[in-house]
């Protein structure tokens, strides 16, 4: 007897939800309304941010420094930089890579 009640209650609530006018869900955007227009993408456009974006001054090649990690190879050239590290080189002056300061070139 309960089941049957249950039964009848849940068959009322699925019709009551089919015959109640409820909020339909519509779509987002019409057909033609909302939509960007092809004037929008334009190859100026485009290439007017391109061509701001490519600029650089001729004198970033002239003055960029060449950094090398810690432990990379290195050598003795005026714009070397090895971030807090000193090029260090063996006796001979070959096989340099980047390392730590001696506690002397820190001082000094």
């Amino acid at each position: 007897m309960k089941y049957t009640w249950l039964v009848l209650a849940a068959c009322m609530v699925l019709v009551l939800a089919e015959l109640l006018p409820g909020a339909a869900a519509g779509p987002y955007l019409d057909d033609d309304e909302g939509l960007p227009s092809d004037d929008d993408y334009t190859e100026n456009a485009i290439d007017r941010l391109l061509q701001s974006a490519q600029k650089r001054s001729s004198l970033i090649y002239l003055f960029r420094r060449a950094c090398v990690r810690r432990g990379g190879n290195c050598d003795h050239r005026p714009n070397d930089c090895c971030y807090n590290s000193s090029c260090r080189c063996n006796l001979w002056g070959s096989n340099c890579r980047c390392q730590r300061m001696g506690l002397f070139q820190k001082w000094g």
